[in-house]
């Protein structure tokens, strides 16, 4: 009898402390977790962190599409250039102007984006990134042609697949910490494309019967490995991410260059509206949006050379 209420209590205490123990780990796991994302409100910003690192350095811009009707236009207006190929990947280096640029297509889809840009950053170590390109409009007020500056970019497909659908993670760095949620775009770059918008020679494009003028918006733009053409899709990524355009591939440049500390804006013109009509609209819009995301990028290169110019005068 005795050996059996023994038994019971040892048990009964075994659970006590394992709950104490649970508790203990929850709080610690709670605590790191809030000291994390205090830690970042004072984290210093990519651009930040360069140049303190190395006030003096050159500016050089990099500019990634993920097709090749996406960097036809900047290959155009780099002279002299230069062309290299790394496993299979051709980047061109030159001028555009007086900037030093280098131009590459990354190829559709996260991997080869994430590849591109490591081979990028290594190889070439530019100050800056721009990815441009088309892609789905969420926003139901967005019409072809009108471009999206990224405010942040995320990744959609990245988490758990339950019964109910997917539950979006936060990446991770290569040494298994969490990335966040969103990667912030550089607010530089954010500001200097919102007035490079107002002189880029942006086509006029003809929706619904009425010819206007694409309009500029900043937002959040998502990423993940499937061309969204689903209202309930598209309604998702809506209320989840409180998204504007949807693609496949910034997000994934946008992980490589948080966790590579270099400054980054993500540029998408609307080729289509991400619904059950997508697949016709891109075919009809593909070409004149793909126009439009690049004479804005055009506009903000020649913008951010100007500044530079005004800045080596005030010094001289």
């Amino acid at each position: 009898m005795n050996k059996i209420i023994s038994t019971i209590i040892f048990v009964i205490l075994c659970s006590f402390f394992s709950l104490i123990s649970s508790f203990s780990i929850a709080q610690t796991a709670d605590d790191i977790e809030g000291k994390v994302e205090e830690s970042k409100k004072n984290e210093l910003s990519a651009r930040q962190r360069q140049e303190l690192k190395n006030p003096n350095r050159k500016p050089f811009t990099a500019v990634i599409g993920a097709m090749q009707v996406e960097v036809d236009l900047f290959k155009l207006k780099v002279h002299p250039k230069k062309d290299t190929t790394i496993m299979g990947v051709t980047f061109t280096v030159g001028k555009m102007r007086t900037r030093d640029v280098v131009v590459v297509k990354s190829g559709i889809g996260k991997v080869n984006s994430a590849m591109t840009t490591a081979l990028l950053l290594e190889h070439f170590n530019p100050t800056e990134v721009i990815f441009t390109g088309i892609a789905g409009g969420i926003d139901s007020l967005l019409l072809p042609g009108d471009i999206v500056v990224g405010k942040r970019a995320a990744q959609h497909d990245f988490g758990q697949l339950t019964t109910e659908g997917i539950i979006v993670w936060q990446t991770f760095n290569y040494d298994e910490t969490s990335n966040p949620l969103f990667f912030p775009c550089d607010s530089l770059l954010i500001k200097k494309t919102q007035e490079a918008g107002e002189k880029a020679r942006i086509k006029f494009i003809r929706t619904y019967d009425a010819k206007r003028k694409p309009t500029i918006n900043i937002g959040t733009i998502v990423t993940g490995d499937v061309f969204v053409a689903s209202t309930q899709f598209k309604n998702r990524l809506e209320k989840e991410f409180d998204a504007k355009a949807v693609e496949m591939e910034g997000g994934a440049v946008a992980q490589i260059c948080y966790q590579q500390g270099v400054p980054f804006v993500v540029i998408r013109s609307i080729s289509d509206t991400a619904d059950e009509n997508a697949a016709k609209l891109y075919k009809k819009f593909l070409k004149v949006a793909s126009f439009n995301a690049a004479h804005l990028v055009s506009e903000l290169i020649f913008l951010l050379e100007k500044d530079d110019k005004r800045q080596t005068d005030r010094e001289k």
